[in-house]
């Protein structure tokens, strides 16, 4: 067919009438490469590389008996079809074929049909071992490929197969567990489930029971996905400890009343977030000191140095935790790739106060490590959270570090708060946060 690659025979011969026989029959159908010895065919065979070998039996310096028993013996050249084609029509002539290694035979006088027919069935053949070959280097690729990557995650990964029984686990998920690979590699997955079957099928975030190499049953945080391929079925199995998936827990604590504070009137209404965008995060820290120095429960949420905001603001009790990726000793912190730890430690913090305030400043940060979606669906349940409570969360964000379209998805419930030294008249009319009487 037009646009196909063609297929390649190799006619070995040393009477050249029959080459030019052969070549005059499949020529309009396949590339023919001619070859009048043995020793000339084999080098042909290496270079060229043909998809078919019709081979003459009868040749000076090496039978087509030999030439076929070496091509089969060799890993490169077993799959390539023979097609013996002989004058000799004993029954210990094609006996020897076989036992050479032969596919087909062909008798001399040739009948044009009769060898395009052949030809065309184990050309089929040939071609469906290539692709399944083919198609079996690219699943081991792939293998290796997912191997490896679920090597170097830092998410506890193991996979299984159909049966259920372990085929690999990562790093991650040796230490979660205790075990060593040849401890778990071949088990079914039963013997660290305490007898549980896992539901064959992609799921996500379900809690099961795994015992760890100290015998300590332990909750574990479970997602499934299935992947199939050339009949093979496995499935890949995340986990994560429960214990480390709460966020911080958080004793609120009162500020001492400041005098000044009481001398400024401010009121940010429950049950909202208020976004402050500015590239100068002081407006937020101001609004928030001034609301805890007045009485207010507070939370901080930071990306700079909860020592720093102590020392500017004199704050010197508000609970305070730090978006960074050390783990700094006397601090609470929370990694920013954690980003699941976020949502607890807001609702842990807001169902033991009444009439709170949360600041967040660092959403810009938590992006660097996460995806979009992740940021924003973190803020969707945050806000659905404070919608439902007695506090506020003042969100501190410098929107040109996003694009139009998130920007525009955080905020579209979230009510806007101009910075202090920006409020006018015409600002004025979104929203009147606080009002300043003369301090004299």
């Amino acid at each position: 067919m037009e646009g196909e690659k063609r297929s390649k025979i190799l006619v070995v011969d040393d009477e050249e009438m029959n080459i030019n026989l052969l070549e005059a029959y499949l020529m309009h159908d396949y590339d023919i490469i001619p070859a009048y010895t043995g020793t000339e065919a084999l080098e042909l065979i290496k270079e060229k590389k043909p998809d078919l070998v019709l081979l003459d039996v009868m040749m000076p310096d090496v039978n087509g008996y030999d030439i076929c028993n070496k091509l089969k013996r060799s890993p490169e050249t077993q799959f390539i079809p023979i097609v013996m084609v002989t004058a000799l029509s004993s029954k210990e002539d094609r006996i020897q074929g076989i036992s050479a290694g032969a596919d087909d035979f062909l008798s001399k006088p040739i009948d044009r049909l009769e060898l395009k027919t052949r030809v065309n069935s184990l050309l089929r053949i040939k071609h469906l071992h290539d692709r399944l070959i083919e198609e079996k280097k690219q699943l081991r690729k792939a293998n290796e490929y997912l191997y490896n990557l679920m090597r170097a995650s830092p998410i506890a990964t193991l996979t299984i197969d159909s049966d259920q029984n372990i085929l690999t686990l990562n790093l991650s998920a040796m230490q979660l567990l205790g075990y060593g690979m040849d401890e778990l590699v071949g088990s079914p997955i039963t013997s660290i489930t305490g007898g549980n079957w896992l539901e064959f099928a992609d799921k996500k975030d379900y809690e099961t029971f795994f015992i760890k190499k100290n015998k300590e049953n332990t909750p574990m945080n479970v997602s499934t996905s299935v992947v199939e391929g050339n009949g093979n079925r496995i499935m890949i199995v995340t986990l994560q400890d429960r214990s480390e998936l709460r966020g911080l827990f958080i004793t609120p604590v009162k500020e001492e009343l400041s005098e000044k504070s009481v001398l400024h009137e401010i009121f940010l209404e429950n049950g909202f977030i208020y976004l402050v965008p500015g590239h100068d995060s002081a407006d937020g820290y101001e609004l928030f000191t001034r609301l805890v120095k007045g009485g207010t429960p507070g939370l901080c949420i930071t990306r700079q140095n909860p020592e720093k905001i102590r020392e500017i603001y004199q704050l010197t009790k508000t609970p305070m935790i730090w978006l960074t990726k050390n783990k700094l000793h006397g601090q609470q912190v929370i990694d920013p790739s954690e980003l699941f730890k976020i949502f607890p430690t807001v609702f842990d913090f807001i169902s033991k106060v009444q009439d709170g305030v949360i600041l967040l400043d660092g959403l810009e940060f938590l992006y660097l490590f996460n995806d979009v979606r992740s940021v924003v669906k973190l803020m969707e349940q945050t806000n659905d959270a404070i919608m439902a409570s007695s506090s506020r969360m003042i969100l501190q964000l410098d929107p040109e570090v996003l694009d139009k379209k998130e920007y525009h998805l955080l905020k579209r419930w979230m009510k806007l708060l101009p910075s202090e030294n920006a409020v006018s008249d015409r600002q004025n009319k979104y929203i009147n946060i606080w009002s300043t009487k003369n301090e004299e």
